[in-house]
């Protein structure tokens, strides 16, 4: 299996910080948060780790170098342009390959068993399997709402609904024939909803997501009190409740 981390974006909710660190490489747990998720993608022993830039681009290349220090392989997809979410998925296809591969936001604080996901992906019948949490308190509605097949439609009414984690499974194949352009992923979600191949299943463990100063705080505070650090990262039985 293959696995992308997406960390070309421009963090505009957390400046000023962003405009001089890239969002993925702001500190959480004593090590910038790219780091944190690419050691807990060497857990699951991925062929490759792609990962795409833009801003600042150079500040997270030069760093994380091939990816060796961390137990992975790092290949880099460069955006000229920034290519939101779906088009920097579509540009690194071809990085990729044909396989079903694991996508993770690289802006989201997380420690979780990714076994469910992974190993819950069906091809056969899903174009996409979303990683999903509880909704923060304060958070009106959730991104979506599953079925009981797990089939997901967009969450509409105050108090409904599951959020989004950022970390997914999709198939290469249901991307092909998008351009490669600029696009969000949500323009891929809404057409594998039109033919149900959207599918979405709980995760349990560490989730936080660190958009704003006030919430990267919070994720900072949480992940401090939680996990110890040693050799690596030590979980501590921590559920999305109780963020």
């Amino acid at each position: 299996m293959n696995a992308m981390v997406l960390a070309a974006g421009l963090g505009k909710r957390l400046r000023p910080l962003t405009d001089s660190v890239p969002k993925p490489m702001v500190e959480m747990g004593g090590r910038p948060l790219l780091e944190q998720t690419l050691l807990q993608l060497a857990t699951l022993q991925p062929e490759r780790v792609v990962i795409n830039v833009h801003h600042l681009a150079e500040k997270i290349t030069q760093p994380i170098g091939d990816g060796a220090a961390y137990g992975v392989r790092v290949f880099w997809s460069r955006e000229a342009e920034l290519m939101d979410t779906g088009g920097g998925v579509r540009m690194a296809l071809p990085l990729l390959g044909e396989h079903p591969f694991l996508a993770v936001n690289g802006d989201v604080a997380w420690h979780m068993d990714l076994a469910p996901l992974i190993h819950g992906f069906d091809p056969a019948r899903m174009d996409g399997l979303l990683g999903l949490v509880h909704t923060p308190a304060g958070t009106p509605r959730g991104d979506f709402l599953p079925d009981r097949d797990g089939r997901l439609h967009r969450a509409t009414r105050t108090g409904e609904g599951l959020l989004y984690s950022g970390l997914q499974m999709l198939n290469p194949k249901a991307l092909l024939d998008y351009p490669v352009e600029p696009f969000s992923l949500n323009r891929f979600y809404d057409d594998a909803m039109a033919t149900g191949r959207l599918f979405g299943i709980p995760l349990a463990g560490f989730w936080a997501d660190i958009g704003t100063p006030d919430r990267l705080s919070a994720a900072r505070l949480a992940w401090k009190n939680r996990f110890a650090f040693g050799d690596g990262l030590a979980y501590n039985d921590f559920r999305i409740s109780d963020c």
